[in-house]
């Protein structure tokens, strides 16, 4: 059934723990008005609206029951910063791939062509570690990438022959194993806010930041290329939604929804980039999601009794997803 203007305000005022003579003081209006607001018997002036919504700390567009459907464009602020050396996450796989496939095809040209000792496994590997290590460097550096692009160029020099590298047999894989163990203690030391590494000119950004939004009925969906943002899901009843982010930071809070169905099914995706869960403790989340040198952290914990589970299934890849209860 819809929700009319009149729920709405009852359900944020309640949230607020505020009641109709404490919501009437803070707008400047009758306890009357607020009790015909909610009863349907009134509709506030419009210009009342904005000041509901502010105290909500939803949008207007939130509080007249409106789907939110929202394709966002970079702020002045980041059209004058400059240009980043970026590249769209939707291309960014193909890309990779790409080269991939012209890196092996080239070699295996050159390996005939020079007579060097390596078949097509000799070359294929170590150069899956080293285009897909450097791939990822750009948009959110990891010292684990780094290792991936190093150890990807150390066999391919060996495996070809081009050069002598001098390292006992014996000693590459536990070096190996050393090598990604400090990179992941080093990313686990550091947690960057953000990219560290960018190209920055005068001028428009080569690459814009894409946001997508919607919440409607008892779901959403959100992505983010390039960025950082925060979205506030504010439905009655939450049944299930989807969260994917790519190089840039994203924070979902759930803290606003009037009710989470048990069982409720979040399908969220990081890959090079991070993404933040706010949770009410009220409610238990069961961790299903994938990683691949990506980590998934836990802070605070649910009550002991909890009213719902809430399944998180997905994937991190070179990113990070953490889960904070409220």
């Amino acid at each position: 059934m819809e929700q009319t203007l009149g729920k709405r305000i009852v359900k944020h005022r309640k949230r607020l723990g505020l009641t109709q003579d404490q919501l009437a003081e803070k707008l400047g209006v009758t306890a009357q008005a607020v009790s015909k607001w909610e009863n349907d018997q009134s509709c506030p002036d419009i210009y009342m609206l904005p000041k509901l919504a502010d105290l909500f700390g939803i949008t207007t567009d939130d509080l007249l029951g409106r789907p939110i459907v929202c394709e966002c464009k970079p702020s002045d602020a980041e059209k004058s910063s400059g240009w980043e050396f970026q590249w769209d996450s939707g291309r960014r796989g193909a890309v990779s791939f790409a080269v991939f496939v012209l890196l092996v095809g080239s070699l295996l040209f050159a390996s005939r062509y020079f007579s060097w000792t390596a078949d097509f496994w000799d070359i294929a590997w170590p150069s899956a570690l080293l285009v897909f290590g450097l791939s990822a460097l750009p948009g959110n550096f990891r010292f684990t990438n780094l290792v991936c692009a190093l150890l990807g160029g150390y066999f391919l020099i060996n495996n070809l022959g081009i050069g002598e590298i001098s390292v006992h047999k014996k000693l590459i894989f536990p070096a190996l194993i050393l090598l990604f163990g400090l990179g992941l203690l080093l990313d686990a030391l550091r947690k960057p806010k953000k990219g560290r590494f960018h190209i920055h000119k005068k001028g428009d950004l080569s690459h814009k930041t894409k946001r997508h939004f919607v919440q409607e009925e008892d779901w959403f969906s959100c992505d983010l290329s390039f960025g950082e943002v925060t979205h506030q899901i504010t439905l009655p009843r939450l049944s299930r939604g989807e969260a994917h982010v790519s190089f840039g930071e994203m924070t979902v809070d759930l803290t606003g929804c009037g009710e989470i169905t048990d069982g409720c099914e979040l399908d969220v995706g990081a890959s090079f980039g991070s993404f933040q869960l706010k949770v009410p403790k009220a409610y238990r989340v069961e961790c299903a999601a994938g990683t691949s040198f990506g980590d998934i952290s836990v802070h605070g914990q649910s009550d002991d009794q909890p009213l719902g589970t809430i399944k998180l299934t997905g994937g991190v890849s070179f990113g990070d997803i953490e889960i904070f209860y409220i």
